[in-house]
């Protein structure tokens, strides 16, 4: 074998991949929201711009404002934040990052004591991300505005694992019309 011929696959595969391969999602996940959180549209002023060409249905149009960055911190047992006020209809971007020795959830939803479970919780969230993106060490970037349903509801991020919300992971926040 010619010593050009392992390179030259490289390259070929490297262009093959590149041409038909699309961005990997485990660093940006999409919020899981509540069906009436997903059609209330907050009052803006400024129009959304057209989506992509190769947009699918399931993409929500890109906002012309910048979005407001929000720090969140997960560690065994505590979550940190660098906001707890909330407005709605302004688009937020939350950096969260696990790191805790072990695997966590985070959500924005209802304590669980109003929702009548961990599950009800979770299954209400207008954001749910599950442990699958949040391993030790993960960090998951989320793309998030306050629907006008959020104004004024008793709201907390959370970690929806039993023994890690009971010993008091979560944060309540308050989410201002």
């Amino acid at each position: 074998m010619k010593p050009h011929t392992p390179i030259f696959a490289v390259i070929v595969i490297v262009f093959l991949l590149a041409a038909c391969g699309s961005p990997s999602p485990t660093q940006t996940s999409e919020p899981t929201q509540p069906i009436e959180a997903a059609t209330d549209s907050p009052a803006s002023t400024e129009a959304a711009t057209e989506p992509p060409a190769d947009a699918t249905p399931s993409q929500p149009p890109v906002q012309a404002s910048a979005a407001e960055t929000v720090i969140v911190t997960l560690a065994d047992n505590t979550i940190t934040t660098s906001e707890t006020t909330f407005n709605v209809g302004m688009p937020y971007t939350f950096v969260i990052t696990n790191e805790g020795r072990h695997e966590h959830k985070f959500s924005i939803s209802q304590p669980v004591s109003l929702a009548g479970s961990l599950s009800a919780a979770e299954s209400g969230a207008f954001v749910a991300i599950g442990t699958d993106q949040l391993g030790p060490g993960d960090q998951v970037r989320v793309d998030f505005t306050f629907p006008a349903s959020a104004a004024g509801t008793q709201l907390e991020f959370a970690c929806l694992i039993r023994r890690h919300y009971d010993d008091g992971m979560l944060q309540a926040i308050t989410v201002l019309p």
